[in-house]
């Protein structure tokens, strides 16, 4: 089956399993909160996907899209020739206890550890340490202006001055603007030029949802002989109460090259806010009995709401079997633990 919009899913659920008197708002709403639970539930089909990330730094973050890394393949060298190699995932924090955060000594101990956890951050790319910045706002693709209208607050930091958030952008530099109102031009920038650190970027709870999302950048100044040098701060502000936090992780890169990591990666569900928005999970009998288990769990009916819940994992597990065709996981037993096995014959 294809994956549907959410136009899609309401043209053939609304009057089946929405609730009494239900419109295309409140149906996104009741959308919005049976899918987390189903995207929770397991890796189904077309829940996982391949993304490669570019860094130069010791750390960098997964797309808001992303749950979490399955898979990594490493290509520490850069160039147009392949030497990736598959690198290990490790918990939140795994070398705080063994060895500390790669221990200042020099040894460089995260090598022996892969790839860390290192919990969320409030922007995509780390600033680089001595360098100061700019902010910019600007549209994504393939928009050439902003918004007409939104406001963005960013809190941000020069390490000892920190951004005044009833200020606009423009405003002097010793005012510190950190608000960020959207209007019809190709982009916003702050007048302060000495930002070392972002803590929060919040999209305003007292608007509607933006027209179109939008990217915030770190700009360098002054600015290099080279021209224009940008990292990306934030993607895809759009979602009305929204703080950014983006899924971080560590790696060794001690000499600072570019490496490439072609990732695996769980998808994470994202708020709905259009009707034409992608439901990936575009099982139509699942998703009708997960909006009937979260009706019945309104209701208090917990009878009801656990049978359609049981209902709709196996609807996903039977649609995962087909999905998978041959490709099947094949058991292997090694009593001796010496590289031997035990044919499975079941």
């Amino acid at each position: 089956m294809a994956t549907l919009t959410v136009q899609g899913v309401e043209d053939a659920l609304l009057d089946v399993c929405g609730s009494k008197g239900a419109n295309s708002a409140q149906f996104l709403k009741e959308l919005n909160l049976a899918l987390p639970r189903l995207y929770n539930m397991g890796m189904w089909r077309d829940l996982v996907f391949e993304h490669v990330v570019t860094t130069d730094a010791s750390t960098f973050t997964i797309p808001d899209n992303a749950e979490s890394i399955i898979s990594a393949l490493v290509d520490t060298d850069g160039s147009s020739v392949d030497s990736s190699f598959s690198s290990s995932v490790r918990s939140q924090h795994h070398d705080y206890q063994l060895v500390g955060r790669d221990d200042t000594a020099g040894e460089h101990t995260l090598s022996l550890f892969g790839i860390v956890d290192d919990g969320y951050s409030a922007t995509v790319e780390e600033p680089v340490d001595g360098k100061t910045y700019k902010l910019k706002m600007v549209p994504i693709s393939p928009d050439g202006n902003l918004p007409a209208s939104g406001i963005i607050y960013v809190t941000y930091s020069n390490g000892t001055a920190t951004s005044d958030l009833t200020e606009d952008e423009d405003a002097g530099a010793e005012d510190r603007g950190g608000k960020f109102t959207c209007r019809v031009t190709p982009f916003l920038q702050t007048t302060t030029a000495d930002i070392t650190s972002i803590s929060e970027i919040r999209v305003d709870d007292n608007t509607t949802d933006l027209t179109a999302p939008v990217q915030l950048l770190w700009v360098e100044y002054p600015e290099p002989a080279g021209g224009e040098v940008t990292r990306v701060a934030a993607n895809n502000l759009q979602q009305k109460n929204q703080v950014t936090r983006y899924r971080r992780y560590r790696i060794d890169n001690r000499n600072g090259k570019t490496m490439s990591l072609r990732l695996l990666l769980k998808r994470k569900f994202r708020q709905l806010l259009s009707s034409t928005d992608v439901v990936y999970m575009s099982s139509l009998h699942a998703i009708k009995h997960a909006l009937l288990g979260s009706i019945a769990e309104e209701n208090a009916d917990v009878e009801r709401a656990n049978y359609h819940w049981a209902v709709c994992r196996a609807v996903l597990d039977e649609q995962l079997d087909a999905h998978r065709g041959a490709a099947r996981p094949t058991i292997k037993f090694d009593p001796s633990g010496v590289g031997s096995y035990t044919p499975n014959l079941m």
